[in-house]
């Protein structure tokens, strides 16, 4: 069965609220060792995301005048808590993904947008969970010997012939004879779908069942409803006519 988001997401996600102090925010991130904390509202709906660069970016470098005694002394650096709260630092809309979005789905995304993380949302963009670049890339520390059986196992039962399965750093290659290309097909995405295959090599052949020659059509013979047939005379009741000559 092809991996879902849900299946490797992490459900535990910290959340702050959009008034949150920059000082909280920070309290957050160092006591869990986390890089970013979701901005939530109180029905879980997800607002935005707040990471370490987006707290660095919040605080100010106040030029403060250098002693004359130690002009070597750098400016002091304060963050600005008093106007900065989490809804002003949030990057917002969040980059969400969906729990039933394919690992390919969720690492495009992550990819285009430039991100490490996507937050995972159900309906009302409730938060469900976080799924992380480390996350997608997990799934693919697997053995050869560990994907060879499951793609073994999703086999059992296909309609193919011959079929030899070799799995190599990640690459299955798999030979069988089918029907017709559409099985091919359907073998070759049934592949691929095994966590940790990372390229599919075919080498399937193509042997559509002989087919036999139709049978020649008869021509019904017409039948009239009295059951006489033009070939055969219709019989005489001998009695009949026996009756009529003693009459006679």
């Amino acid at each position: 069965m092809q991996c879902r988001v849900r299946d490797v997401m992490t459900a535990d996600v910290l959340t702050v609220a959009y008034d949150a102090t920059p000082a909280e925010i920070v309290t957050t991130m160092t006591s869990y060792d986390v890089s970013a904390v979701a901005v939530a509202d109180e029905y879980d709906s997800v607002l935005g995301i707040v990471t370490r660069t987006d707290v660095l970016k919040a605080i100010t470098l106040r030029s403060a005048e250098r002693h004359p005694l130690a002009p070597w002394r750098r400016p002091a650096v304060t963050p600005d808590w008093a106007v900065t709260v989490a809804g002003r630092m949030m990057s917002a809309p969040a980059l969400t993904v969906e729990p039933d979005a394919t690992l390919a789905q969720a690492g495009r995304s992550m990819r285009h947008h430039q991100v490490n993380r996507l937050l995972v949302t159900g309906a009302g963009r409730r938060l469900l969970g976080i799924v992380t670049a480390a996350d997608l890339l997990r799934v693919h520390d697997r053995t050869d010997e560990a994907i060879r059986a499951d793609v073994r196992q999703i086999l059992q039962g296909f309609p193919a012939r011959d079929l030899a399965l070799d799995v190599r750093d990640g690459e299955a290659t798999v030979a069988a004879t089918v029907t017709d290309t559409r099985l091919a097909a359907q073998l070759t995405r049934l592949v691929s779908a095994v966590p940790g295959v990372t390229a599919v090599r075919d080498e399937l052949t193509v042997d559509p069942p002989p087919q036999s020659p139709p049978e020649p059509v008869r021509a019904a013979a017409h039948r009239p409803l009295d059951g006489w047939w033009p070939n055969r005379r219709p019989q005489t009741d001998k009695r009949a006519l026996t009756a009529t000559a003693a009459r006679h």
